[in-house]
């Protein structure tokens, strides 16, 4: 999957910047074609005065559409709705959104803009919480060894051909506080690094560049070895899919993923993985 049209949404206020700045660094780098939305929040009967939303479209990008590859859309309707289905048409690479509402546990619970277009998206969404100096060197991608997050890393892959790959696995000791003997450990331990050893195979059989893709085991949970993970390089692009193979899942996204967002101070990558796991 290459990066063709990058749709990135604003609400005109600056927490958006970090989301247009990186759809303006895709277009350099991937030459991509930008579709700007801002959402009018206005009854679909209610026609909203464009010029004037053109007008600071073109302020807030720095951008004018009547450039080769720039486009404003203003769709009426509920903002996230309006975004989902302003992402809907087939040229649509991903939609690249600010952190936005990820502020509290309790807001993202009651379900939140960025909860929505994460539900209702098929595309990959990229959220942006850094500033985007520059093109992505690496990729962090965690993997439970799903079907669903070798669709992710394989996804990400092929839309950042030239990033490096390093992926994450998580461990740890069931019922640690029973388990004191040290060979226990060593036997997860043992059985992680197995499923490692065939989850890169597998992967990098089906997408040849992942031959090349590091790896690493980590005794915590999946924010602590994304982190670690980061250490190679606190610029990265974090990669994770909607949902994981096990554990609790939420109504919107899975558990760990929604954890990820809110825990971790990087760009992230969320890539639909529903139909790779039927």
């Amino acid at each position: 999957m290459t990066i063709d049209t990058v749709a990135v949404a604003t609400d005109f206020s600056s927490r958006a910047d970090r989301a247009i700045d990186r759809g303006k660094q895709l277009r350099q780098s991937a030459g991509a074609k930008l579709r700007f939305i801002h959402a009018t929040s206005l009854p679909e009967d209610d026609p909203a005065d464009e010029g004037a939303l053109t007008t600071k479209m073109r302020l807030v990008t720095g951008l004018d559409n009547k450039e080769d590859g720039v486009e404003f859309v203003f769709p009426a309707g509920s903002p996230p709705a309006a975004i989902a289905n302003a992402c809907a048409r087939d040229d649509v690479s991903m939609l690249v959104i600010g952190p936005a509402r990820y502020n509290t546990l309790g807001d993202f619970f009651l379900g939140t803009a960025v909860d929505y277009v994460l539900r209702n998206m098929t595309k990959p969404v990229l959220v942006a919480k850094m500033r985007a100096n520059a093109p992505y060197r690496q990729i962090i991608a965690g993997t439970d060894f799903s079907i669903g997050s070798a669709h992710a890393i394989i996804t990400a892959a092929r839309m950042f051909p030239d990033a490096a790959i390093h992926i994450v696995h998580a461990w740890h000791v069931p019922f640690q506080a029973w388990q004191q003997d040290s060979y226990v450990a060593d036997e997860v331990e043992g059985g992680a690094r197995a499923d490692m050893d065939r989850f890169m195979a597998q992967i990098a059989e089906r997408e040849g560049r992942l031959a090349d893709a590091t790896s690493d085991l980590i005794r915590n949970n999946a924010s602590e070895a994304i982190r670690k993970g980061l250490q190679l390089d606190p610029s990265a692009l974090v990669v994770v899919g909607s949902h994981g193979s096990s554990g609790f899942r939420q109504a919107a996204i899975g558990s760990v993923t929604s954890d990820l967002l809110r825990a971790i101070d990087a760009d992230t990558l969320v890539v639909n993985t529903r139909d790779a796991e039927v």
